[in-house]
Order: C-alpha cells, then structure tokens, then sequence
C-alpha cells in the first residue's frame, strides 16, 4: 500500500489507514471531517479535509494516563467546478440529511455540507473504510 504520490504528496486516506492496520494499540481514535464549500469569492468550490489519530496510553507507571495525538493532518482544496460537483454528488448518493450514526454525522445549507466521521477502534475503522472507501478514494485521487 503506498500513502504517497511520486511528488510526494500524501493520501490522506490511505496513510490513515495504513497507520491503523499496523499500530498495536487496541485504543486508536480517528476522527475524519470533510467540508464542501461555494461561499467564497475567492474560491468558489472549496473543501477542507482534516484527520486525526489519538490513542489511549496505558501506562500510567511511566506518568501517561491520557490520550496522545498520533497524527493531525488538513488538506484544503481549490476545486473546479466538475471535481466538486462529482464529490458532492457521491456524498449524496452515500448519505441524506437524516442520516443519523454513532459514527457518522452529516450535515449540510445552502453553502456548505459538512460530514464527519469517528471509529473507536480497529473494528470500527474498518467498517468505515469499507462503507466509504470510493469517497476516501475520490478524495486521495486529487493528489495524483
């Protein structure tokens, strides 16, 4: 698996993955937000992708007893017009405005749609990754 383009840019969504199928804590956190935006002059079709990886540190005889951030990373993008429309129209054929989860919380006005996504452990990342990979992809593909 390779998280990096030759230029050396790095998909987002594949380093995440990468970090969780080979980190040995039972207690990795991600957190992942993706934001669609048109309500700027200056760059009309936006998005702004941020992700994060924590852990549970148990090792409170060493004095850690509170999560640790792994890696937080953002990426923003200056779209055209086509990229986000084609991004757009897969988020609404992935999800509604009612979509309710424990892991997935998706909302959306007139200039903006917002969706955010959070697994508790390797599991849960999994089945997300799964569930959404073609959008995960599609945004990993900007940087080839």
């Amino acid at each position: 698996m390779t998280f990096m383009n030759n230029g050396a840019n790095i998909k987002q969504f594949q380093l995440l993955k990468f970090i969780n199928e080979n980190c040995n804590d039972d207690h990795v956190i991600s957190k992942i937000s993706i934001v669609l935006r048109r309500d700027k002059i200056e760059a009309p079709y936006y998005m702004n992708t941020k992700i994060r990886l924590s852990t549970c540190m148990d090792g409170e005889e060493k004095g850690v007893i509170h999560a640790m951030d792994i890696l937080n990373h953002s990426r923003k993008h200056n779209l055209c017009e086509y990229k986000y429309d084609e991004i757009k129209s897969l988020i609404f054929d992935l999800f509604d405005s009612d979509h309710k989860s424990d892991q997935v919380e998706f909302s959306q006005n007139d200039n903006r749609l917002k969706i955010s996504f959070m697994s508790k452990n390797d599991e849960e990342f999994r089945n997300l990754f799964e569930n959404y990979h073609e959008l995960f992809e599609k945004i990993d593909g900007l940087v080839d």
